[in-house]
């Protein structure tokens, strides 16, 4: 069994783990949340700025300026603008990526290397914290678990930086 697959099943799992938990009640909010890897390092993103989470088929390369803008694919009878996650952060994008998010708010594709899973986190298991070096502008606060300490990407700036580069013509 492929590892696309095994992680399509856990995935599966995991939801279906979600309802069996909330029959029995959660009396403290919880967050959720996607682990994600890009260039070695874990990062995770709030799972509810997130429409969905797929491997990274078929991107149609486009002439761009932008070396953030890997191309478009398709996805749901709609052609949706792909972007490197890493590059936006500011990692290197030597390997290609594997997997893609598209944002809740926008349809807007983000590529990154690694799926690791879900997290379901008491609700302020986030910290914020002070962006006070200009290559991590995207990481606004920092998500704590027993394991690590993993630093989560705000979509908001994402998407606001996206929007910026397409209406000053860039992309």
């Amino acid at each position: 069994m492929s590892d696309t697959w095994r992680t399509a099943e856990q995935l599966r799992q995991d939801f279906d783990d979600a309802f069996a938990e909330a029959v029995h009640g959660e009396t403290e909010p919880r967050e959720d949340f996607l682990a994600i890897r890009l260039g070695g390092d874990a990062h995770a993103i709030r799972l509810a700025d997130i429409a969905s989470l797929l491997p990274l088929t078929v991107v149609a390369r486009l002439p761009s300026p932008l070396p953030e803008l890997l191309g478009i694919t398709g996805l749901r009878g709609a052609i949706v603008p792909v972007y490197d996650l890493r590059a936006l952060l500011g990692y290197d994008a030597s390997d290609p990526p594997r997997w893609l998010v598209i944002a809740a708010a926008w349809p807007v594709a983000l590529a990154f290397d690694t799926f690791e899973g879900h997290v379901r986190v008491a609700r302020g298991a986030s910290a914020r914290r002070r962006p006070n070096e200009p290559s991590r502008r995207h990481i606004h606060e920092v998500l704590r678990t027993p394991e690590q300490v993993r630093p989560v990407v705000s979509m908001t700036s994402i998407l606001e930086t996206i929007k910026t580069m397409v209406q000053q013509g860039v992309a």
